[in-house]
């Protein structure tokens, strides 16, 4: 029988891809994560960084592609030592950096607020775009917009 310490070797020898300190475990938003005690700096797995954005965003609302402009970096892989690639976030101005294999990202102090707050956004813009949907079909119809309903999906209520 493994122990979990053991089914998850890397976890227990991380380093920090920064200033090369050992990761401690910890929680970032709220998710596990791997964390650096000097720079902040945490390692989340896939799945953690999906449960980040799935706090700001509703589940049935697609997120969109999330790799942009990706390239590879000289920082080391702390799951398995190859070189990492940064990308544009979900086509956002935050670059984070992604393990090689899929295994996790690297996220700066502070990154995982700015996550949450460009899906945030993605999801108040999608909101506005549904009901511009539904004033156009309405107005093809000959219904009308109330000057009320106008400033509301102006303000994606």
């Amino acid at each position: 029988m493994t122990t979990e310490t053991e089914a998850q070797p890397s976890r227990r020898r991380m380093r920090c891809i920064e200033d090369g300190t050992m990761l401690e475990e910890s929680k970032t938003s709220g998710e596990p994560s791997m964390r650096c005690p000097a720079c902040q700096g945490a390692w989340l797995t896939d799945e953690a960084l999906h449960a980040v954005e799935d706090k700001s965003f509703d589940a049935d609302m697609v997120k969109g592609q999330m790799r942009y402009g990706e390239r590879p970096t000289d920082d080391d892989c702390p799951h398995c030592g190859k070189k990492m690639t940064r990308f544009r976030y979900r086509g956002h101005n935050l670059e984070i950096e992604a393990c090689p294999e899929d295994a996790g990202y690297w996220l700066e102090h502070g990154e995982d607020r700015h996550i949450k707050d460009a899906l945030k956004e993605r999801k108040r813009g999608l909101r506005r775009s549904v009901g511009a949907q539904r004033a156009w079909h309405q107005a093809r119809r000959g219904g009308s917009v109330s000057l009320l309903d106008r400033i509301k999906h102006f303000f994606g209520r």
